[in-house]
C-alpha cells in the first residue's frame, strides 16, 4: 500500500503542532480532575509522532535510530497513560480511579522503553535494523519477541481503556452518551489502525498510527473542553450516590429513612435498609443528631472509631423540598474530614511538642536538684499531652531501674521506689538496647508488663549523663498506635534536655560543694594554724571533718620509732579504739611503710584491715609527711550511709599537707618547749619550773587549807662515782635515777633536778607522814644494782641518797621557808653520814 510520503510528513507535523497545543491547554488546566493525565497523554503521542518523523525525513543512520529509541518512549507509554485516563473519569474501580495510581499501568511501558534503549545488548525488541533503500524513509525493523509481548500489553490497555468508555456509553442516557460516543470514535480508529499496521498482509511502508492521533487528539480535547468529560461519573442518580465518597441517608417525612449509599452503608455497618426503619435507630449518636434536626445551617462534627480507629466527619441535614415549598423529607451527609482533623491534630501535636521542647529551657533551667527537674520534665509531658503516665527510672549502683518520679491522668499502680530488672519490661528493654523503642500496640508487645490489661501504645528513650547511662523516660498513651517519628525526635530531644539540665545540676552541686570543701578546709586550715599543741591541733581536726564532710570516723595517729601512736579519734566505740599500731600492721602501716595514699573501697575485700568498728565499709589512709619524713597518718573511715569516694582521697590529700605542717609545727614547739622546762640529762623539770611549780603548790594549798611537802637529796659521793666510772656512766647514772623517781610519782607531783647530783620533788596535798613514807621507798629503790650493800650506816658511791623532808604548814609558812627548811634537813642528812633521811622538824 503506497502512501504520498510528501503528504503524510506534512500531515503528521501538523498533527505534532496541534497534540502539542492540546497537552500545553490541558497542563495551563491543570485544576480541572484528569487534566494532568490528558496532558502526559498528549505528550506521550506527541514524541511518538514527532520523532518517528524525525526518522523518516533524516538521512543519518544514527539519528534513525536515535529517533527510534526515543518515539519508543511515547509509544510504551501512551497506552498506560489512555487507560489512565479512562479510569480517572468514567469513575470506574474505586481502587484506581485515585490521583496518581493511573500511574501504575505506565511500569509495563516504562520496562519496554528501557529495553528499546539497551536493545544492542539483548535484540528483544528487535532483532535487526537497517536503513531504507530511498530517503526519506522510515527504518526497516525486523521486529523481536519482545515487541510483541508489550504490543500485546498495549492492546490490553488499549481495550480495557475502551471498554470502559463503552460501559459508560452504554449506562448513559441518550443526550449524554455524546460525550463518550466522541471518544470512543477517536479511540476505535486508532486502535484499528494500528492493529491493521502490525498483522496486516500488505501494510504501507509508513506506520500510519501516529496519523491516526489526528481523531482521537481532537476528539479527546472537544469531549474534554466542550462537553467536560471530567463529568462522565455517574449518569444515573443511583450511579451518583454509590460512587460519592460522602455518606447519603435519605429520609421520608415520617422520619424513616428510604434510602443509603454504599458509604454509608460501609459506615453504618448495614447491607440493606428494612421498610419502615426509624433513621435514629441506624444513626451514631442519635441524641445529637435530634438537636440540630431542624437546624438547617447547623453543622455537627462527629468522632467514630470503626476498628479502633478514630475517624472525623462532618454532618449536615438538609431539608428536601418541593418547589410549592412541600417538604419531601431530608438528606443527611456525612462528610469525611479524618485527613484533615488528622492533619489538624498533627499541627496541634507539633504545636505542643515545640511549646514542649521551648518550656523545657525555661522550667528546667532555674532548678539545681535531680529529683526536682526529673519531676518538673514528666509534669510538663502529662500537662501538655494528658497521656495516662510519663515516668522516669534511674539506674541504681546495683543495677536495677528504680521509679524515680511518675505522672500522669491515671493510675497505674506504680509509686516511686518500684524496682525491677535491666532485662525487665519496655523500660528494662530500652535501658538493655540504649535507644528509642516505640510499642504501637502495649497489649500484644513481647516487653511490656503492667498490673492491669492497657490497649494503647508506648515510648521510652534513654537518658544520658556524663556520657553513661542515667536512666529511662517512659511515656504511655490510652490509644494505640500514638506516636509517629516526630514524637521519637522530640522525645529524644526532651531527653537531651534533661540530660544537659542534669549535668548542669552536677556541676552546680560539684560547685558549691568544692566551695563548700574549701570554705572548711580553710576554717580548718585556719583553725589548726591558731594552736601549737599537738592535742588540740589533732582535735580540731577530726572534728571538724566529721562536722564539715560528713565522715562517721577520724582518727590521727603519730609515728614514734617504729609504732603509731593515737594522738585523737572520733566515731570508734571505746572498746574497739586501737591505741597503738606497728608499721607492719594494717592498711595505715602500709600507708606509711609505702609513704602513699591508701584507699579502699569496700573493706570486705581487704586482708590487712583493722576492724574497730563493725559498720565500717571503706576507709582512706593519707600519710602525713614533711619534706618526705613521715610525721602519721590521717585516718577516715565511713560506714554504708556514707561511702567514701575518689572526691574524698583529693580533699583529703589536700589536707594532709597543711595537717603535716601543724603536726610537726606543733612537735617543734613541744621539743622547745620541753629544752625550755625540763632537765637535758634527766629529763626532769629544770629548777626554773621547779620553783615556778613551789609557789603555785604552797599558794594553793594555804588557799585549800592543804598540805605540801617538799623532797629534797643528792647522790652520795656522786663525784667519787664520777671518777671512778667516768662521766658518761655519771649522766647513766643520773637518767637511771630520774627514771626511778617518776615510777614513784603521782602524775600530779613533780620531781626536777635542782643541782648537779641533787633532786628536789613537790608532793602535793602530802603530810609529814606521807611523805616519809615516800621517800623511805625512794630511799630503798635507789639501792638497786648497787655493786655491795650499805657497809657500818656508810653510803654507796652513786646508790644511797641523803634526803631531807619539809612540810607546809608545819614545817614553814612560805614557799621559801619551804625550800629552806627542805635544803637544811638534806644538808644534815650529809653531815651526819650520808645515806640517811632527814625530816626538818627534827633539827
Amino acid at each position: 500500500m503506497e502512501i504520498s510520503l510528501p503528504i503524510y510528513l506534512v500531515s503528521l507535523g501538523c498533527l505534532v503542532v496541534v497534540i502539542v497545543g492540546i497537552g500545553i491547554r490541558s497542563f495551563i488546566e491543570w485544576r480541572r480532575p484528569g487534566a494532568r493525565t490528558l496532558g502526559l497523554l498528549m505528550l506521550s503521542m506527541s514524541v511518538w509522532a514527532g520523532f518517528y518523523m524525525l526518522e523518516i525525513m533524516h538521512p543519518s543512520l544514527p539519528v534513525k535510530i536515535a529517533a527510534r529509541k526515543i518515539l519508543y518512549l511515547g509509544m510504551s507509554l501512551s497506552p498506560a497513560f489512555w487507560l489512565g485516563f479512562a479510569i480517572r473519569y468514567t469513575g470506574f474501580g474505586k481502587l484506581w480511579s485515585k490521583r496518581g495510581r493511573p500511574f501504575f499501568f505506565a511500569i509495563p511501558g516504562t520496562v519496554a522503553f528501557l529495553l528499546g534503549a539497551t536493545n544492542e545488548r539483548h535484540k528483544l525488541i528487535w532483532e535487526t535494523m537497517t536503513s531504507p533503500p530511498v530517503q526519506p524513509g522510515a527504518l526497516i525493523l525486523e521486529l523481536g519477541a519482545g515487541f510483541w509481548i508489550f504490543a500485546i500489553i498495549a492492546c490490553i490497555l488499549l481495550g480495557i481503556g475502551m471498554g470502559v468508555y463503552l460501559l459508560v456509553f452504554l449506562q448513559s442516557e441518550k443526550h449524554l452518551r455524546v460525550k463518550t460516543g466522541i471518544v470512543l470514535v477517536g479511540a476505535s480508529i486508532t486502535f484499528l489502525v494500528n492493529i491493521f499496521f502490525l498483522t496486516g498482509r500488505n501494510p504501507p511502508t509508513v506506520d500510519l498510527t501516529p496519523l491516526s492521533f489526528i481523531f482521537i487528539a481532537p476528539f479527546l480535547a472537544f469531549g474534554f473542553f466542550r462537553f467536560g468529560v471530567f463529568s462522565l461519573l455517574p449518569l444515573a442518580s443511583m450511579m451518583v450516590m454509590d460512587r460519592l465518597q460522602d455518606a447519603i441517608i435519605v429520609v421520608n417525612t415520617s422520619g424513616h429513612a428510604t434510602d443509603i449509599n454504599h458509604a454509608a452503608r460501609e459506615l453504618l455497618g448495614i447491607e440493606t435498609i428494612q421498610e419502615g426503619t426509624p433513621v435514629f435507630d441506624i444513626l451514631p449518636q442519635p441524641e445529637r443528631f435530634k438537636a440540630i434536626w431542624d437546624s438547617p445551617n447547623t453543622v455537627l462534627k462527629l468522632e467514630l472509631k470503626r476498628g479502633g480507629i478514630a475517624n472525623w466527619y462532618e454532618t449536615s441535614v438538609m431539608r428536601l423540598q418541593s418547589d410549592g415549598q412541600i417538604s419531601l423529607g431530608w438528606v443527611i451527609v456525612l462528610h469525611d474530614i479524618t485527613a484533615e482533623q488528622l492533619l489538624l491534630k498533627a499541627e496541634k501535636r507539633r504545636s505542643q511538642q515545640l511549646a514542649l521542647l521551648e518550656e523545657t529551657g525555661r522550667t528546667l533551667a532555674d532548678s539545681f536538684d535531680e529529683k526536682e527537674i526529673l519531676q518538673r520534665a514528666v509534669n510538663m509531658i502529662i500537662q501538655r499531652f494528658r497521656y495516662p503516665e510519663a515516668a522516669i527510672s534511674i539506674l541504681t549502683e546495683d543495677n536495677m531501674l528504680e521509679v524515680s518520679v511518675i505522672a500522669g491522668t491515671a493510675d497505674f499502680g506504680y509509686q516511686p521506689g518500684f524496682r525491677q530488672e535491666m532485662d525487665a519490661g519496655i523500660i528494662g528493654h530500652t535501658a538493655n538496647i540504649q535507644r528509642t523503642y516505640v510499642s504501637d500496640h502495649v497489649a500484644s508487645d513481647p516487653y511490656y508488663f503492667s498490673n492491669d490489661m492497657h490497649f494503647g501504645s508506648a515510648i521510652c528513650t534513654p537518658i544520658w549523663k556524663q556520657g553513661k547511662l542515667y536512666g529511662v523516660l517512659y511515656v504511655e498513651s490510652a490509644e494505640p498506635v500514638t506516636f509517629d517519628d516526630l514524637d521519637v525526635k522530640t522525645l529524644e530531644t526532651f531527653s537531651s534536655q534533661i540530660s544537659a539540665s542534669l549535668q548542669r545540676a552536677s556541676l552546680h552541686a560539684e560547685t558549691q560543694e568544692s566551695l563548700r570543701a574549701l570554705f572548711a578546709m580553710q576554717t580548718i586550715s585556719k583553725s589548726i594554724a591558731s594552736s601549737l599543741d599537738l592535742e588540740t591541733i589533732a582535735g580540731r581536726v577530726v572534728h571538724g571533718l566529721k562536722e564539715a564532710f560528713g565522715y562517721s570516723h577520724v582518727s590521727i595517729y603519730l609515728l614514734e620509732d617504729d609504732y603509731l601512736n593515737l594522738v585523737t579519734e572520733v566515731g570508734y566505740p571505746e572498746e574497739l579504739t586501737i591505741e597503738k599500731i606497728h608499721i607492719s600492721q594494717g592498711v595505715i602501716g602500709r600507708a606509711i611503710r609505702t609513704k602513699t595514699v591508701q584507699f579502699i573501697e569496700d573493706t570486705t575485700k581487704e586482708n590487712v584491715f583493722l576492724k574497730a568498728d563493725d559498720n565500717i565499709a571503706s576507709e582512706i589512709c593519707i600519710p602525713l609527711l614533711k619534706e618526705n619524713a613521715v610525721l602519721g597518718a590521717l585516718n577516715v573511715e565511713s560506714n554504708n550511709m556514707r561511702k567514701l569516694t575518689q572526691t574524698d582521697v583529693s580533699l583529703l590529700s589536700t589536707l594532709a599537707s597543711p595537717i603535716a605542717i601543724a603536726v610537726d609545727n606543733a612537735r617543734l614547739h613541744a621539743q622547745v618547749k620541753k629544752l625550755a622546762t625540763t632537765d637535758a640529762v634527766t629529763g626532769l623539770a629544770n629548777r626554773r619550773v621547779f620553783e615556778e611549780t613551789l609557789v603555785a603548790e604552797v599558794e594553793r594549798a594555804r588557799r585549800l587549807g592543804m598540805n605540801v611537802s617538799l623532797v629534797i637529796f643528792d647522790i652520795d659521793s656522786f663525784k667519787e662515782y664520777n671518777d671512778t666510772y667516768g662521766h658518761p656512766a655519771g649522766d647513766t647514772r643520773l637518767k637511771a635515777m630520774a627514771k626511778m623517781i617518776q615510777k614513784k610519782l603521782r602524775s600530779y607531783d613533780l620531781a626536777a633536778r635542782y643541782g648537779g647530783d641533787e633532786f628536789a620533788i613537790i608532793l602535793s596535798n602530802t603530810d609529814r607522814k606521807d611523805a616519809l613514807a615516800f621517800a623511805q621507798r625512794l630511799h630503798e629503790a635507789s639501792q638497786v644494782g648497787s655493786p655491795h650493800p650499805p657497809q657500818n650506816g656508810l653510803g654507796v658511791p652513786g646508790y644511797t641518797l641523803s634526803m631531807g623532808i619539809a612540810t607546809f604548814p608545819d614545817d614553814a609558812k612560805t614557799h621559801a621557808e619551804l625550800l629552806v627548811a627542805a635544803d637544811n634537813a638534806a644538808l644534815r642528812a650529809k653531815h651526819l653520814g650520808k645515806n640517811r633521811i632527814q625530816p626538818a622538824s627534827e633539827l
